[in-house]
């Protein structure tokens, strides 16, 4: 499957293809999660999100020089005394982004008057309106996803991953006409807690789901199914080739058909 991504600035950290591994160094010896396929397969599925900016969340005192610092609406006009923190982005001329703004490359649009130049400007953190959910913030991504039909984009926490203490909640976004940047949703850390996200930084994951997928439809077996005998029947040959072979669920997975035994198509 092919995925296209229309970055909206030059210069921005677009997403990558997951690794099946979460951490740089690996310890030696056997029983490390990277040996346990359903973590690798987890891990290594669909794109990271790389935070477009840099930015971050904590005491003033705390604030790194060169950037520029503001509160949320709602934190500025109901100033909370036991939550002094502020948040702070920092400028990136690369990607043509200054004081929390991106500077989208001009669109020409046709309309009643003829041509004309849109020059929208994409925020880089944003804010909600509502007193209840004042906890929350956006990371906008300056740039549209396009996927093929049917097929929807999941964006969740980094699979297996850390994130430099964000809290993403997940969001699933028709992303095969869906023709708007998409923004993260985030967490603020309590009260105490910073954040500090460094342009490039893995802050997320995007999976991709097939819409006719959405709504499966759960079935208990009853006992005297045939699938249930057959389950159980696999399920004994699955402890047998495991007490000679404590890695045969990698050999399985691997072969043709995923079967144990020496079955023939």
């Amino acid at each position: 499957m092919e995925v296209n991504v229309l970055p909206l600035v030059p210069g921005v950290a677009l997403p990558v293809a997951a690794p099946a591994v979460a951490r740089a160094e690996i310890p030696p010896g056997y029983g490390v999660q990277e040996q346990c396929l359903p973590f690798t397969a987890a891990t290594a599925l669909g794109f990271l999100i790389k935070s477009p900016i840099t930015f971050g969340l904590c005491l003033p005192g705390d604030v790194p020089a060169g950037v520029n610092t503001f509160m949320s609406p709602l934190d500025a006009r109901n100033r909370n005394p036991d939550d002094e923190r502020v948040f702070y982005v920092k400028d990136d001329p690369a990607c043509r982004f200054f004081k929390n703004g991106f500077a989208v490359e001009p669109i020409e649009i046709a309309g009643p008057m003829g041509k004309q130049l849109l020059t929208p400007t994409q925020p880089g953190l944003s804010f909600f309106d509502r007193e209840d959910q004042r906890d929350l913030f956006k990371i906008h991504l300056p740039y549209i996803w396009r996927t093929p039909p049917e097929v929807d984009t999941l964006f969740l926490p980094g699979i297996n991953r850390t994130a430099q203490g964000l809290t993403i909640l997940a969001g699933l976004v028709e992303t095969d006409w869906y023709a708007n940047p998409v923004n993260m949703i985030c967490r603020k850390p309590p009260a105490g807690d910073s954040i500090h996200v460094a342009a490039g930084d893995t802050i997320a994951q995007a999976i991709f789901i097939s819409r006719a997928q959405r709504r499966p439809s759960l079935k208990t077996l009853p006992s005297h199914a045939r699938l249930t005998r057959d389950m159980k029947a696999e399920l004994v040959e699955w402890y047998k080739v495991h007490a000679q072979d404590r890695s045969a669920y990698k050999k399985i997975a691997r072969s043709q058909h995923g079967r144990v035994g020496n079955e023939k198509p």
